[in-house]
């Protein structure tokens, strides 16, 4: 009887440390039309989600409220492993920087070409290059295209992999 505790425990803790790397890429991580109808504050009757494969292990996920305009938008990547996923995250600030110093950007960007966010998943990048928050979680990577701006675009990625 007292050796059952310490096993769910365990259970439990492996469990919460592999719920990132067991998120469906294709169902959306699991943002079900409920969650977004939440985070829109309408009722989810009235949201239509709509998720489209983008690549070997890319999808990008819309939902809009009735017939209105897209009002969520993001993609979600499964890479192999959490490894591949940092070094991919990695890639992306480089390829940001090199954009940085290109024209239309060069001397435009108020903080530069990225900034790294903590306390939402494992790392973030908020860009003002497409206006766009990139954040991994184990070996997921969601990029949050709408709404628009960085809060709201936080907020949504908090919503989509869960709460730190």
């Amino acid at each position: 009887m007292g050796s059952s505790i310490p096993k769910a425990s365990l259970f439990l803790a492996l469990a919460a440390a592999g719920a990132a790397s067991a998120a469906d890429p294709a169902d959306c991580a699991g943002f079900s039309a409920a969650k977004a109808a939440a985070f829109l504050g309408v009722p989810a009757a009235q949201v239509l989600r709509k998720v489209e494969k983008s690549g070997k292990s890319l999808y990008l996920c819309a939902y809009a409220v009735g017939k209105a305009a897209t009002s969520i938008a993001f993609s979600v990547e499964a890479a192999p492993s959490a490894k591949k996923a940092a070094e991919d995250l990695e890639r992306y600030r480089d390829n940001l920087m090199v954009a940085g110093e290109t024209a239309p950007f060069k001397d435009r960007l108020p903080k530069g070409a990225f900034s790294d966010i903590v306390g939402v998943g494992d790392e973030g990048v908020w860009t003002d290059v497409n206006g766009t928050f990139t954040v991994r979680k184990g070996n997921l990577t969601v990029q949050v295209t709408m709404p628009e701006g960085k809060m709201e675009q936080l907020k949504l990625a908090q919503a989509v992999l869960g709460k730190p």
